[in-house]
C-alpha cells in the first residue's frame, strides 16, 4: 500500500519532478547528487520525520513531507492559532476513547493531553490547540467515535 504524502519547500506545496533520479553518494553523511539527462547538482539533505532540510547550489532549503494525516494535524493546528473565542476539539481519526485528562471547568495550557483515542492497537493523544477553560466534554472513556467527532470545546 502506498502512503500518500505532502511535500511542502520553504512552506510551499510541491509535486515531484519528474525524470529526476537521486543516486547516493554518501548516505550516511546525507551527500546525494540529482540528475536528469545530462544535468546533475550535488545535494545535501538533513533531518528527520517530518522535517527536513535540502541544500542545493548553496542555499539550504526547509523541506516538510507529511503523511495525509500529519498534514491535517497541521492544518487544524494553524487555523486554531489565534483563535480568541470558544474552540470545538473533534477527533481527527476513529477509534475507542481510552482516556479523558480534561474535565468540564478546568484549565488547560497549549499542548496539555486531553482525550487519548486508541485505533489500531495505537493511541493517539489529543491535545490542547490553546489554552483556555474547558467548557464540555462530549465523550466518556469507553465510547467509540468516529472521524470529526465532536470531544470537547475549549472556552
Amino acid at each position: 500500500m502506498t502512503v500518500p504524502y505532502r511535500v511542502e519547500v520553504a512552506g510551499r506545496p510541491v509535486e515531484a519532478g519528474t525524470g529526476w533520479r537521486l543516486t547516493w553518494v554518501d548516505r550516511a553523511a546525507g551527500i546525494a547528487r540529482l540528475a536528469r539527462g545530462e544535468r546533475s547538482i550535488g545535494v545535501v539533505v538533513e533531518g528527520a520525520g517530518s522535517r527536513w532540510f535540502v541544500t542545493i547550489g548553496g542555499r539550504r532549503i526547509p523541506v516538510a513531507v507529511r503523511t495525509r494525516r500529519e498534514q491535517l494535524l497541521a492544518e487544524a493546528e494553524v487555523a486554531t492559532r489565534g483563535h480568541g473565542g470558544p474552540i470545538e476539539v473533534r477527533a481527527t481519526l476513529p477509534g475507542l476513547v481510552v482516556a479523558v485528562s480534561a474535565a468540564e471547568g478546568g484549565e488547560v495550557a497549549e499542548g496539555d493531553p486531553l482525550v487519548t483515542i486508541e485505533a489500531m492497537k495505537m493511541q493517539n493523544e489529543v491535545r490542547a490547540p490553546r489554552a483556555g477553560r474547558i467548557g464540555s466534554v462530549a465523550v466518556a472513556t469507553g465510547q467509540p467515535v468516529a472521524t470529526g467527532a465532536l470531544l470537547l470545546r475549549i472556552e
